[in-house]
Formats: structure tokens, sequence, C-alpha cells
């Protein structure tokens, strides 16, 4: 799915222009990975790396979790997306970010608010 794989490069890139310094390059550089471990189509592979987004409870997470949960191609790892987005974002802010915004923009706003490596929720 051509949109879903953009999109996640649309977050990595935006996070990545914003990273500076050796630390930061390096929170990147597993940033990639991670984004690398939504793209995965298998169920269990993906859920281990939503679980581990979940656990960290970073916002940098948000904008691929929100990419996951609206455009992966398999339906259970969009429900276990849209679940880690719940736990991650109580206050209900995700909707505020994206409503009425087409995907991109949605993920561009997402990750203006939520770029932050070193911010915990």
């Amino acid at each position: 799915m051509p949109d879903f794989t953009s999109y996640l490069q649309t977050v990595e890139n935006l996070v990545g222009n914003a990273t500076k310094g050796f630390l930061a390059k390096l929170d990147h550089m597993t940033f990639k990975l991670t984004i690398n471990g939504l793209k995965e189509t298998d169920y269990d592979a993906v859920a281990i790396t939503i679980d581990q987004l979940v656990k960290e409870r970073k916002p940098v997470s948000i904008p691929p979790l929100y990419v996951v949960a609206r455009a992966h191609p398999v339906p259970q790892v969009r429900a276990k997306a849209e679940a880690a987005l719940l736990q991650l974002d109580s206050s209900g802010d995700i909707e505020r970010f994206t409503a009425g915004k087409e995907m991109a923009e949605a993920v561009k706003a997402l990750v203006e608010h939520y770029g932050n490596f070193k911010a915990t929720l």
C-alpha cells in the first residue's frame, strides 16, 4: 500500500529533520528502525513494536501510530494501533490536531506537536 508507506516516510523525514546532535541522531536511528517495524504485514511483528511504543510512552510515537491506525493494510494492526493511541492520548489531543485535515496535513500537525524525542507522556 504505497500511501501507507509514504505517510510513514513523511513522519520519519519530518522527525529526522528536527534532530540535532549525536544523541538526537541516535534516537532518530532507533526511530527509523521502529518505523520499519511498523511497515511489516505480519500482525505479531507489528504488535510487538506497538506494545513497545506504548510501554515507552514517548509522544514521538503518536504520529507513526496514527498513520498505522488509519492506513495500515492489515485491519487487526489498525485496531491495535488505534487502541495504543487511546492509551497514549487520554485527553483527546490527537483528534484536536487532526480534525478535518487530510492525512498528510494531519501527520505534519502531529509531528510538529509530538516530535520531541526527550518528552514522555
